[in-house]
């Protein structure tokens, strides 16, 4: 039963990056960052649709001032979208000024008659198939659920750069990606409460009172941030490759990224 529309955002400018290419636009290991975060979802048993939001800049150069298209329906499309097509995207949207306003607008280019969404980061690419199949079970029995990781870290409290307080660690979790609604619900909430600000999905369901469950995710669904975050992700990609049975895996050249050491480019031969 394909019943949820997958939504993953990557309209944002990704400023901690201090790149100049928008960093889900990023390349590793040979594709852009939103690549790697849409194949996660590549013929995963329950999902329907793929719709990704891109930067409203490159949707005005990509779609001429469309909210949301088609990618069968774009003449002389990057490179970038045919990449997307490939692992299985059918339908591109422009991003907000905010993430919620991406959101919203990945929301309403779905397909209307799937119940359920899915609203992903661009910048998780390594969420698995597992962790998805759960989620999507728990959200057709509860309605709204997310992935989310139990905090491992001592937490301190800290003023400047003095540590004020000890902030006891139980029952405190790390929200994750994807977070999954029934869509007409999760669109309610955006109607009654988009004027607020919020960072993630799961705060603007519970101002409208939708209560969300918990699945756990893994370590690994963590989300690229800064320059050594893409160190972690290419050595990842690498260690899967060979997992599958690739004798070499990659090859390696050396590139520059921005406020970085030099490090390694792996890229499929």
């Amino acid at each position: 039963m394909n019943d949820f529309s997958v939504v993953i955002v990557a309209g944002g400018s990704g400023s901690r990056m201090q790149a100049p290419t928008k960093k889900a636009l990023l390349e590793i290991a040979g594709a852009p960052l939103v690549v790697h975060s849409a194949r996660a979802f590549f013929k995963v048993p329950g999902v329907a649709e793929v719709i990704v939001v891109l930067p409203a800049d490159e949707m005005e150069r990509i779609a001429k001032g469309k909210l949301h298209a088609a990618i069968s329906e774009l003449a002389n499309a990057p490179m970038v979208i045919h990449q997307l097509a490939a692992v299985g995207v059918s339908r591109i949207a422009a991003g907000g000024k905010r993430r919620q306003d991406s959101v919203l607008n990945g929301l309403n280019a779905c397909d209307k008659c799937i119940p359920y969404a899915m609203i992903h980061d661009a910048a998780r690419p390594f969420v698995a198939s597992a962790e998805l199949t759960r989620l999507m079970q728990k959200t057709r029995e509860t309605g709204a659920a997310i992935l989310a990781h139990p905090v491992r870290d001592t937490l301190k409290r800290v003023e400047g750069d003095t540590i004020t307080a000890n902030v006891e660690r139980a029952g405190l979790w790390g929200a994750q990606t994807p977070q999954a609604f029934r869509r007409d619900q999760l669109l309610r909430a955006f109607s009654m409460h988009n004027a607020q600000d919020v960072t993630d999905d799961a705060a603007m369901a519970a101002l409208a009172g939708i209560a969300c469950a918990v699945v756990q995710g893994s370590a690994s669904n963590f989300k690229i941030t800064t320059p050594e975050d893409i160190e972690v992700a290419e050595a990842l990609l690498a260690v899967r490759s060979a997992r599958q049975g690739e004798f070499r895996p990659a090859s390696a050249i050396f590139r520059k990224i921005p406020n970085s050491d030099t490090i390694f480019d792996v890229r499929p031969e």
